[in-house]
């Protein structure tokens, strides 16, 4: 089972721009990775989608082992039915405080995991107005993206000629590629025309070969795709 949760982070924003103090607050509810990664960006957004993020991540890991920690066959809770999408309420703030000690590392290539719990993978991402976080007891990666145009040069750099004869938005191919390389911790260090993404059939491929699975949605009305990325096409437990 992946959990996958959203948040619009543009109260957050709001915050940060007329609520200075109670920004800070937020942040302090933070463990040191995530308020060192509000801390070195510049930008008011980017600051407040730095903070949405780690405040989503320490609200649905709490949320997510407060079912059974440790256990390492998550998919029993496949009926659990939980709530997905996070307004930072007071309870939700309060949860986080008691993560703020949680320690994330990464691997070799940049990849972000929890040496507490070996059994547990996460990817997080975020774009314009949202972040997005999966969970799981496999690697998985996720990603979201605003709607935006890639020129043509881009895609004929980035995108195999399959990918730009199907048809599908450019910006959701584009999220789709990304996600896969979150979840083979990769990242940029693979070329995103080694590999093709098949929205369609929810597939990932490399020389005709399926090698991963993924699945796209929508988010605003189009506005917003996020994709997921996994190897064995686990089931996702998502409500916007």
């Amino acid at each position: 089972m992946i959990y996958l949760y959203t948040a619009n982070v543009s109260k957050i924003f709001d915050l940060y721009e007329n609520h200075r103090d109670t920004f800070e607050q937020r942040v302090s509810l933070l463990c040191p990775e995530r308020r060192k990664k509000v801390e070195e960006v510049k930008q008011p957004k980017d600051k407040a989608r730095a903070l949405g993020a780690g405040l989503l991540l320490q609200c649905a890991l709490q949320d997510y082992l407060s079912f059974s920690v440790g256990n390492k066959d998550c998919g029993h809770r496949q009926e659990m039915g939980l709530a997905h999408s996070f307004e930072f309420g007071i309870e939700e703030l309060q949860t986080a405080k008691q993560q703020r000690h949680l320690e994330i590392a990464y691997a070799e290539k940049g990849k972000p995991y929890l040496p507490e719990f070996p059994g547990l993978f996460f990817s997080l991402s975020h774009s314009g107005d949202y972040v997005a976080l999966a969970l799981s007891c496999h690697p998985v990666g996720v990603d979201i993206q605003e709607e935006r145009k890639l020129s043509d040069a881009l895609q004929e750099k980035y995108f195999t000629k399959e990918e730009r004869a199907s048809g599908a938005k450019p910006f959701a191919i584009f999220s789709g590629k990304e996600s896969y390389i979150k979840f083979t911790g990769e990242g940029m260090s693979r070329s995103f025309a080694d590999f093709s993404v098949h929205l369609k059939n929810k597939t990932v491929t490399m020389k005709n070969h399926v090698i991963a699975y993924v699945r796209s949605y929508e988010l605003e009305n189009g506005k917003y795709v996020l994709c997921v990325c996994d190897k064995c096409k686990d089931i996702i437990s998502y409500s916007e």
